[in-house]
C-alpha cells in the first residue's frame, strides 16, 4: 500500500505541474496576445494582465505549481522513508479526500444532462466522460482513505521514524528542504509582487500633486515608449501629419478600422495620476464628419473600467464610464456650439479632483445633462444646445468609482466607419481649484 501512495502522488504531482504549465501557455499565447516583453525588460501593452478573469487564472497556475511540489515532497518523504513521511502522507491523502464529494457531484451533473433530454450522439459520449471521470475521482477519494487511515497504523509511524540514511543522508535531507522551502517564498514573493503590481492585492496610492504642478508633457517628438503603440486594422503609431500651415508635424495617431459600430480603440500612457489637469489638441484626419467620436480616457484603471470623455467633428460631446465591463452614459451625446467642425483641432480639457470632474471644451466648459432619477441623460438636441431634459445641466460630475489611474487617448466610430484622428501637445499638471476654467 505504501508503493501504491507513493506512486499515487508521484502522479498526482506530475498531473498537476502538466496542467500549470498548461495554464502558462494558455495564458501567455492567447489571453497575452497583446504583451511584448522589450529592452529593458519592460512591459509593453499589458492591460490584459489587469483583467481579474486573467489575474485568477495566473493564481490558479501557481496554485497548481505549489500543489504538485507538495505531492512530490509526500512521494519523496514515502520513498526514503524519512521522518515526518507520515504528516506528509495525511496531508496529500487529506487534500485528495476532496475528490468523493466532487466525483459524486460530478456523476449527478451527467444525470442532469440525461435528464433534460440530451440524446445526441455527441453530448452522449461527453456524459460517458464525464462518468469516467467521476468514477475515477470517487476511486482515488478511496483510496485517499485508505492511505489516511494507513497513516495511523503504528507500523507506519514507525517505518517513517526509522531513518536509514545516516548523518550524511539528513545532511542532503536538509538542504533539499531548505531548496523546496526557499522556492515557496520566492514562489510567494512573486505572486505578492505581481498583486502589488497589477493592482490586484493593493493599489499602491499615487501622490497628490501640487496646483500648477507639470505632470506630464509631450509633443510626440521622442520618448513615445510610453505610449501602447501597435498595428493592425486598429492601429496606434506616431506619424507626422500637416498641422494647420501644412508642415509635418509629430502626433499619435489612433485609426479605427474594425467595422463594428459604436467602439473605440485607445493608447494608454504608462503611469498613473491620482488628481490631474488634462489638456490635449485632437484632429479628425480621415472618415466621415458625422460618424466619429474620439476624446480622453481618464482614471484608467484596466480595459473593464475607465471614464471616457468624447467629442466628434460634427458638434457633440459625451461623458460615458465603464465598470466591471459595463458601459454607461453619465452624459449622452449633446450638441454644441463650443466644438469646430469638420476636420479642424479641438482642445480637449478634463479635470480631475476627487471625486470631482470638469470638462472644458476649446477653453470653455462643457456643461453635463446627468441622468437625475432617469434610468440614462437624454439632451434636447432637436431644441437647441443645452437644454437637458433628466435634469438642470451642471458643469461637475461627482463620482468616487475610480481615485486613481492612467491617461489614454481614444478614438472610433458611430456607425461602424473607418475613424483616423491625430492627437498632439498633451500636457497634464496638477489642478488648481482657485483658477479652474480662467484661461
Amino acid at each position: 500500500m505504501m508503493r501504491l501512495a507513493r506512486a499515487h502522488f508521484a502522479l498526482i504531482g506530475v498531473v498537476l505541474f502538466g496542467a500549470a504549465l498548461a495554464l502558462l501557455v494558455y495564458l501567455f499565447t492567447l489571453e497575452f496576445k497583446r504583451v511584448e516583453l522589450s529592452w529593458p525588460l519592460r512591459i509593453e501593452r499589458a492591460g490584459d494582465i489587469y483583467q481579474a478573469a486573467v489575474q485568477w487564472k495566473m493564481a490558479a497556475a501557481v496554485g497548481l505549481v505549489l500543489g504538485s511540489v507538495l505531492y512530490f515532497r509526500a512521494a519523496s518523504a514515502l520513498e526514503c522513508q524519512r521522518k515526518g513521511a507520515v504528516r506528509w502522507m495525511r496531508l496529500a491523502a487529506t487534500l485528495l479526500l476532496a475528490s468523493l464529494p466532487a466525483g459524486f457531484v460530478l456523476w449527478w451533473r451527467a444525470d442532469q444532462g440525461e435528464a433534460l433530454g440530451t440524446t445526441t450522439q455527441l453530448v452522449q459520449d461527453v456524459q460517458t466522460v464525464v462518468r469516467v471521470a467521476a468514477l475515477l475521482l470517487v476511486a482515488q477519494g478511496i483510496l485517499a482513505f485508505s492511505y489516511w487511515v494507513l497513516s495511523t497504523r503504528p507500523l507506519a509511524e514507525e517505518t517513517a521514524a526509522d531513518d536509514r540514511q545516516g548523518a550524511h543522508a539528513r545532511g542532503w535531507a536538509r538542504l533539499a528542504r531548505a531548496i523546496v522551502i526557499g522556492w515557496l517564498i520566492v514562489l510567494l514573493v512573486l505572486g505578492v509582487a505581481l498583486g502589488v503590481l497589477t493592482d490586484w492585492l493593493y493599489e499602491l496610492p499615487v501622490a497628490r500633486p501640487e496646483p500648477g504642478e507639470l505632470l506630464y508633457a509631450t509633443t510626440f517628438d521622442d520618448f513615445n515608449d510610453e505610449w501602447d503603440l501597435y498595428a493592425g486594422r486598429d492601429a496606434v503609431q506616431v506619424q507626422s501629419v500637416p498641422d494647420d500651415g501644412g508642415q509635418p508635424d509629430p502626433a499619435l495617431v489612433v485609426e479605427y478600422g474594425s467595422g463594428a459600430p459604436d467602439e473605440v480603440v485607445w493608447s494608454v500612457l504608462d503611469r498613473k495620476f491620482s488628481d490631474f489637469d488634462l489638456r490635449v489638441t485632437a484632429r479628425l484626419l480621415e472618415g466621415p464628419v458625422d460618424q466619429n467620436q474620439f476624446g480622453v480616457v481618464f482614471r484608467y484603471r484596466d480595459e473593464s473600467n475607465f471614464y471616457i470623455f468624447r467629442i466628434s467633428a460634427d458638434g457633440y460631446y459625451s461623458l460615458g464610464r465603464v465598470r466591471d465591463g459595463v458601459q454607461e452614459k453619465i452624459s449622452d451625446w449633446g450638441v454644441s456650439e463650443l466644438i469646430r467642425q469638420g476636420n479642424v483641432p479641438n482642445e480637449i480639457r478634463v479635470i480631475g479632483y476627487g471625486d470631482e470632474f470638469r470638462f472644458f471644451i476649446n477653453g470653455q466648459p462643457a456643461p453635463l445633462c446627468l441622468k437625475g432619477e432617469n434610468e440614462t441623460s437624454m439632451w434636447a438636441n432637436w431644441e437647441g444646445p443645452g437644454i437637458c431634459y433628466t435634469s438642470e445641466p451642471t458643469a461637475v460630475f461627482h463620482d468616487d468609482a475610480f481615485g486613481q489611474g492612467r491617461i489614454g487617448l481614444a478614438a472610433g466610430t458611430i456607425d461602424g466607419s473607418e475613424v483616423v484622428v491625430a492627437f498632439d501637445d498633451v500636457i497634464v499638471t496638477g489642478p488648481d481649484p482657485a483658477v479652474w476654467g480662467e484661461e
